[in-house]
């Protein structure tokens, strides 16, 4: 347990399993008030669990205005926000059905901008803030089958590049991180019922130089940790890749 985070009241969406718990858990090791904005509430045996738990639709603006509202009122403020909900879909282009494209820009894309916007507007009454945009590797690059959900990841990107500039004189932060390959239920749903132990391993001798797979905990949470403190106060609309050198291609 440390105090890197301590008086910082943080909102994580999608926060009860994966990437978000992870982060959740490493925010509330710090010393940061952490509510969990989820649609689905964490395990009651998950750490997750002990954080404030507030259901959350990220694709509806009217759900993102009540949220943060309840949260200042219950907190007093808002000092860092993290946009992690998301779905991963995986066909090729031409298979892809029009409904399907739009429900993954609506919560990977649409709800970070939602998110974004109305936590701008509480960061500027609380004199700034911090807020950080779950991309991906493949928001960097293209990725067979991955049409809208590498649509969805590179327009988190771009658009967390342009709230960098308009926050910076507000003295808020927007940076994104772009995982490749972490444990998380997203990772065993795309793996395969069960997360088959030899497509596990083709996926990380084919595609992590490092030799294994990521921990949402001591890597994504460590990672969201470091942007979310003052440690990285200079730091705004940069990208941190956290791969394991998947995107470098370099050989093990």
């Amino acid at each position: 347990m440390g105090d890197r985070l301590a008086g910082k009241v943080a909102v994580v969406t999608g926060g009860s399993s994966g990437l978000g718990a992870g982060i959740v858990q490493r925010f509330m090791e710090e010393g940061a008030t952490v509510w969990n904005a989820d649609l689905t509430r964490p395990p009651p045996d998950a750490f997750a669990a002990r954080a404030h738990w507030i259901e959350l639709d990220v694709r509806s603006e009217p759900a993102w205005e009540t949220v943060l509202a309840r949260v200042v009122a219950a907190s007093g403020r808002l000092d860092i926000l993290v946009n992690n909900a998301g779905i991963f879909l995986s066909a090729p282009v031409d298979e892809t059905r029009l409904e399907d494209f739009q429900r993954v820009l609506d919560v990977n894309l649409v709800g970070v901008f939602l998110g974004s916007k109305h936590g701008v507007r509480h960061m500027k009454q609380n004199g700034g803030g911090s807020i950080i945009n779950l991309s991906s590797v493949v928001g960097l690059r293209g990725q067979l089958g991955g049409a809208a959900y590498s649509a969805s990841k590179g327009g988190v990107r771009m658009m967390s590049r342009s709230i960098a500039l308009e926050g910076a004189p507000h003295a808020i932060r927007c940076n994104t991180i772009h995982p490749g390959i972490i444990e998380s239920p997203m990772l065993r749903a795309a793996m395969g019922r069960g997360g088959d132990a030899a497509v596990r391993e083709r996926a990380v001798n084919a595609s992590l130089p490092i030799g294994y797979i990521g921990d949402p905990v001591r890597d994504i949470g460590n990672m969201a940790l470091y942007l979310a403190s003052d440690e990285s106060r200079y730091i705004t609309g940069t990208e941190m890749i956290v791969d394991g050198g998947m995107i470098t291609g370099l050989p093990r």
